[in-house]
């Protein structure tokens, strides 16, 4: 039986909450997420946490990317990502990788919460 396409979210979600959840600070940045994105854009919520250079930013900004490169959206390093989004996206295409961020998130920040409290 072939998954959703939001049960692959869930999947994915999962695997990185599992595997991130650990790193100090992971959890509120998920947590969080949804808010920047919706209030300063995908582009620049990537860029702020790009530039935090640390490790529970650097594994959200991963989770995020290799979800948007599994789906063919995008490729999964961060420099290449920026470049597509600022000189090739449409704005439709734009507002569909924010859409399919946004989605992500609503998994991830559940996922991480629980296992967090587990």
């Amino acid at each position: 039986m072939a998954q959703t396409l939001d049960q692959q979210r869930a999947a994915h979600a999962w695997q990185c909450a599992v595997k991130h959840t650990r790193l100090d600070g992971y959890t509120v940045l998920a947590k969080s997420a949804p808010a920047l994105v919706m209030g300063s854009g995908l582009m620049a919520a990537l860029a702020f946490w790009q530039s935090r250079r640390r490790p529970p930013a650097d594994a959200l900004v991963a989770d995020l990317l290799s979800w948007l490169a599994a789906r063919k959206m995008l490729p999964a390093q961060f420099d290449q990502a920026m470049s597509l989004m600022a000189q090739q996206a449409s704005a439709s295409h734009y507002m569909a990788l924010t859409d399919e961020v946004l989605a992500l998130l609503r998994w991830l920040r559940q996922f991480a919460s629980a296992v967090e409290n587990n």
